[in-house]
Parts: C-alpha cells; structure tokens; sequence
C-alpha cells in the first residue's frame, strides 16, 4: 500500500488480485455501496482478495480517502448480473466505485459530504479522460435486484458534478 495526496483527498493504492487485461475502453462509470460492516480496512481488504473473485476500481471512504484497487487499463470484476444496452459486457466497458456504506434499509447510514465530494472528483476525472457515456447505480443495471448504492443523494451529486465541468 502507498498512498499520495492527488485532488483534495488521499489517494492510497492497494491492488486487488482479481482482473484482467481490459479489451474497450470504458464508457460506464458504476457506482455501488459496500453493503458489509462499515470497517474500511475490512471492506477494502476484502475487496483486495476474496473468494468470488469481486474487485473494483476505487474504494471511497466516508472521511473522501480514495482507495485505487485496480487501475483503470484493467477490468474489475463489480458488476455481477448486469446489463448496459448495447454498450457490451458490464465489466468490460465499466469503472466501478465502491463507497463505504452500510446498504442498511432500517437505519440508514449516512453519506457524508467528504465521500461525495471525492466521488464526484474521480468521477469527474474520469470523464475528462474517457468517453463516458453513463454514470448510473448499480440497482440501475442489475438483472438480480441489487439496491447500491443506497438513498444514495444523486441530486447532490449531479449538481456537484456539474459545479466541476463549469
């Protein structure tokens, strides 16, 4: 692990095992909730090594840490049962965020500004250097009724995303 301090928040590289060459360049951005204890190392460690083979591109922790897991020339495995149009294969032609959060639908686990505003910075990056053509949830294209993220405040998001390209 090494981390950097590259935007406002701090990038820290921990490289997953699981993914594989990427064939297209990345035209989805997904984003999902982590749905365990809420213990970054946990969820990152996990994220890092598991049996099922799940990986993502970046993890982001409520305090706006941003975790790089699997560099973006590489395909993660996040995506699961999932359908994007006409676009291709989920994994194929998607970068996916992992955001620390709970997933809880009893207490609802909180989104704090810090995460957002990180989010919305690697989102943001990645449109600059990609030809993005959906940013979405992960309940927007799963075929096996998936939630993530969340209560997830995609009005905030947007808006702030939009405060970035002007």
């Amino acid at each position: 692990m090494s981390g950097s301090d590259r935007g406002v928040f701090k990038v820290v590289n921990w490289p997953a095992k699981n993914y594989h060459k990427r064939r297209q360049m990345p035209r989805v951005i997904v984003l999902h909730h982590t749905g365990g204890s809420g213990n970054v190392e946990n969820e990152v460690q996990y994220l890092a090594d598991n049996k099922p083979g799940v990986s993502v591109h970046v993890v982001i922790a409520k305090d706006g840490t941003r975790y790089r897991m699997v560099n973006d020339e590489h395909v993660a495995y996040h995506c699961g049962y999932s359908k994007v149009g006409s676009l291709g294969r989920p994994n194929e032609v998607s970068l996916g965020i992992e955001l620390i959060n709970t997933g809880n639908k009893k207490e609802l686990d909180p989104w704090p500004n810090e995460q957002i505003v990180s989010c919305v910075e690697q989102v943001y990056e990645w449109t600059q250097k990609y030809e993005i053509e959906m940013i979405t949830s992960h309940a927007g294209i799963d075929t096996m009724g998936k939630y993530d993220p969340y209560k997830f405040p995609w009005q905030l998001f947007y808006r702030l995303l939009g405060e970035s390209e002007a």
